[in-house]
């Protein structure tokens, strides 16, 4: 089941190896790894390789279990909606509550499959940094101003995700409020949000390739 096209995969791809490839820098050194302190320590070229085998790894596992999760999801809610129906009808639960309960439930499944995606998401991309400070811990920092590394982060990106976040929440808790998308002027929220993360996805990766991120 093809639920996302070969070019997005590759988008998908390239934008998660980036963010590893922002946590080294290349010096006059030699390539070195970006520490969370802000200082830079010296690193020999195959541990970057090794290192970032083990992110594709990572990232190309995430991406191949985008169709089970969704499988999984589909099933859920059709489960809840039919199921759900049918044991509010045995329970002979008056009408009217049938759609707020089927959407509070809808809701949670929703929040929690995101929620674990999530979690698995920012545990994975942590437990590897976390290695890899462990690695370089005992290495004395190289004589470089850390205010000249910057901070390694990519704020275009984080700005993009921040711009989607109202529409995607707005239409989670639409689920417990069917009224909620007609007292919002949504349709003027997207027009400006779509438009402005677009723009900050592209600036994000405008910036990407301005900072020269080390490739290996």
């Amino acid at each position: 089941m093809a639920l996302i096209s070969d070019y997005q995969q590759r988008q998908m791809r390239d934008t998660e190896l980036r963010r590893f490839d922002r946590w080294f820098v290349d010096t006059a050194m030699g390539p070195a790894y970006r520490g969370r302190d802000g200082r830079a320590r010296g690193v020999k070229p195959d541990e970057v390789a090794r290192w970032r085998g083990e992110v594709e790894a990572h990232v190309d596992a995430m991406i191949a279990s985008i169709p089970a999760q969704a499988a999984w999801a589909i099933v859920a809610l059709l489960i809840i909606v039919f199921g759900g129906g049918w044991l509010l009808d045995q329970l002979a639960i008056a009408p009217r509550y049938h759609a707020p309960a089927i959407g509070l439930a809808a809701f949670i499944v929703e929040v929690g499959m995101i929620g674990i995606e999530i979690w698995d998401y920012v545990a994975g991309w942590r437990a590897r940094r976390d290695g890899i400070e462990a690695a370089v811990a005992a290495r004395a920092p190289l004589p470089i101003d850390p205010a000249r590394l910057g901070s390694g982060h990519n704020w275009f990106q984080t700005a993009s995700i921040a711009a989607t976040v109202p529409i995607i929440a707005l239409a989670f808790f639409s689920h417990l409020d069917e009224s909620l998308i007609e007292r919002i002027d949504w349709w003027g929220w997207i027009l400006l949000t779509g438009p402005l993360a677009w723009a900050l996805h592209f600036a994000g990766k405008w910036y990407d390739r301005r900072i020269g991120s080390l490739r290996r």
